[in-house]
C-alpha cells in the first residue's frame, strides 16, 4: 500500500501536466498550428538557451517564498489568501529600512532589511488570524479585504509620503534608492563559472538559495519534528488534536504567522535584489501565483521549488512561444490554468482512492495464522 501510495503521489502532477498539454494541443490545433511545432519551441526556447534559464530562476525565486507562504497556511488547513497583502507590506517595511538606515555595514543593515519584510508580512497577517481564532471570522474573506488594505495604503505611502524628492515632477513614483549594504549581492560571478552568462545572470541573487533553504528547512520540521505532528495532527482532525492534549489555536496562529513571514520576503527579490528601490509599478499577482504554485505542489515545501520552476519556465516560454511560433502567449497561461485544475481534481482522485482502499482492508478479515495465534494466547 505504501509503495502503491508513494507511485500515485509521484505520477499525479504528471499525468496533470499531460493532461494540460493534450488540451493545449487541442487548441493549438483549432487556431491552425501544429502542436509540436509550438511545444518544440517552448521547450528549446526555454531550457537550451543561459539567458532563459537565468530568466526561469529570476522568475521562480518570489514564486518559491510565495508558494511556499501559501502551502505553510494550508499545511494547518487555513486559507491564507492575503499573501498579496502581505507581500506588499513586506516590500515596503523593507524598503523603509533600506532607504532610511545609513552608514551601516551590510552584514547589519541587509539582515534588518530582510527581518523588517518579514515582520511586516507577519503584521499584516496578525489581525486575520486574530479575528478567526477569537471571532470565528472567516480567513478567506478578511485576508481579501486586507489586499485590497494593503494595495491602496502601499500606494499613498509611496506616491504622497516616501516619494523620493529627486523624483517630483517626473512621472516617476518610488522611494528613494537603497545604498548598496541593503542591497542583495548578485550570483553572476558564481554563476558564470558553470557557463551561465548574458545580462540577466545579475538578476539572479542570493535570495534563491535562501529560499531553497527556507523549503528544505521548513521540509524538515514539517516531517521530522513534534511539531510538525502537530501541525499534521490539527488540520486532519481537530477534535482529535484537541483531545490529546495539542493546543489547535496555537499550531494554527503560529503557522499563519510562519506564513505570513514568508509572505513578506515575497518582494525582495525585485525590491533589493534587482531595483534597489519600491517602485508604484512594482510586480504585483505573485501572492495569487504561489497559491497556483502551492496547489501543484500539494503544500509539499520540496515540490514548491520544483512548481516554481516549471511556472517560471512557462512564463519564459511563452515569450518564445508569441515572438518564434507566432502563437499567442495565452496559450501557455491556459495551460497552466489547466494544469492546474488537473492537479486539484487528480489529487481528489487520488483521495478517494486511498480512502477507499483503507476501508477495504480494514474490513479485510485477518489472516488464518494471526487467528489461530491469538486463539491460542
Amino acid at each position: 500500500m505504501k509503495w502503491r501510495l508513494f507511485a500515485l503521489q509521484f505520477a499525479t502532477p504528471l499525468l496533470a501536466i499531460l493532461f494540460g498539454v493534450l488540451i493545449a494541443s487541442i487548441i493549438v490545433l483549432a487556431i491552425g498550428q501544429n502542436p509540436l511545432d509550438v511545444f518544440g519551441v517552448l521547450i528549446r526556447f526555454g531550457l537550451l538557451r543561459s539567458d532563459s534559464l537565468l530568466s526561469i530562476l529570476f522568475k521562480a525565486t518570489p514564486l518559491i517564498f510565495a508558494g511556499l507562504a501559501v502551502a505553510l497556511s494550508f499545511r494547518a488547513a487555513l486559507w491564507n489568501i492575503g499573501v498579496e497583502g502581505q507581500f506588499y507590506i513586506g516590500a515596503f517595511t523593507a524598503a523603509y529600512i533600506g532607504f532610511t538606515l545609513k552608514g551601516l555595514p551590510i552584514f547589519i543593515h541587509l539582515p534588518l532589511t530582510i527581518l523588517a519584510a518579514a515582520a511586516g508580512g507577519m503584521a499584516w497577517a496578525l489581525i486575520p488570524i486574530v479575528l478567526k481564532l477569537r471571532r470565528g471570522a472567516h480567513e478567506v474573506i478578511t485576508t481579501i479585504m486586507m489586499n485590497y488594505i494593503a494595495a491602496a495604503l502601499i500606494l499613498y505611502l509611496i506616491a504622497d509620503v516616501f516619494r523620493d524628492p529627486s523624483q517630483v515632477g517626473t512621472p516617476r513614483v518610488r522611494t528613494p534608492e537603497f545604498p548598496p549594504s541593503a542591497r542583495v549581492p548578485s550570483m553572476g560571478p558564481l554563476l558564470e563559472l558553470f557557463g551561465l552568462t548574458g545580462p540577466d545572470a545579475n538578476k539572479v541573487n542570493w535570495l534563491l538559495p535562501f529560499g531553497l533553504v527556507l523549503c528544505v528547512v521548513f521540509a524538515i520540521v514539517l516531517s521530522r519534528t513534534r511539531f510538525g505532528y502537530e501541525v499534521r495532527a490539527v488540520a486532519f482532525s481537530p477534535l482529535a488534536a484537541e483531545a490529546a492534549g495539542i493546543p489547535n489555536a496555537r499550531i494554527q496562529f503560529l503557522m499563519f504567522m510562519l506564513s505570513g513571514a514568508v509572505a513578506g520576503l515575497v518582494g525582495l527579490n525585485d525590491v533589493l535584489g534587482f531595483f534597489g528601490y519600491l517602485d508604484i509599478d512594482f510586480p504585483k499577482g505573485l501572492g495569487f501565483l504561489g497559491i497556483s504554485v502551492a496547489l501543484l505542489a500539494k503544500n509539499n515545501p520540496l515540490g514548491v521549488i520544483l512548481a516554481a520552476l516549471l511556472f517560471g519556465f512557462l512564463d519564459r516560454g511563452a515569450q518564445g512561444v508569441q515572438f518564434f511560433a507566432r502563437t499567442p502567449k495565452e496559450v501557455i497561461v491556459i495551460l497552466q490554468a489547466l494544469i492546474i485544475l488537473a492537479i486539484v481534481v487528480a489529487y481528489e482522485l487520488m483521495t478517494r482512492y486511498v480512502r477507499k482502499q483503507r476501508k477495504r482492508e480494514a474490513e479485510r478479515p485477518p489472516p488464518a495464522a494471526t487467528v489461530a495465534a491469538e486463539a491460542g494466547r
